[in-house]
């Protein structure tokens, strides 16, 4: 997985601090267990909607999460907010077309208009990388802080 994204070890720790097992993770959250498995080993990295599931359950940051901040923000989290709508305003804040993003991620025109119209989710590495690209924190880009 990507060296930038620390979620195996942030979700280990996380499990051990509730005092939950895998299989009562996987319950709470209807995430499959294998789903859960594969995280923590890092085979694979959660898509958008476990992720989020992931966020809301143990109720922090997704920056945090993602082991890209190292403690957790003071800030409120707030809901996350529809991905295509939020990034769409976030292009509008910074002036930027969705062409000019697609060109600095190197992103494929269709890529770009699944994401803008609400037809599919960033996988996370891409959502770090959008997130850099506009320069903001991934929980800004996804609504969680405002």
């Amino acid at each position: 997985m990507s060296n930038a994204i620390k979620l195996p070890e942030i979700l280990k720790e996380l499990i051990e601090e509730h005092n939950l097992k895998p299989e009562q993770l996987a319950i709470e959250t209807t995430i499959p267990i294998a789903n859960i498995y594969q995280y923590l080993s890092d085979a694979h990295l959660p898509n958008f909607e476990n992720f989020v599931k992931l966020l809301y359950h143990f109720n922090c940051s997704a920056d945090y999460l993602l082991g890209l901040v190292e403690f957790p923000p003071n800030e409120i989290l707030h809901p996350v907010l529809p991905f295509h709508e939020r990034l769409r305003a976030i292009l509008k804040e910074k002036k930027m077309s969705q062409n000019q993003l697609r060109l600095r991620l190197e992103a494929s025109t269709s890529v770009m208009y699944k994401w803008t119209s609400g037809k599919s989710f960033p996988l996370l590495e891409s959502l770090v990388r959008i997130a850099n690209a506009l320069d903001c924190s991934v929980d800004y880009l996804i609504g969680r802080v405002r």
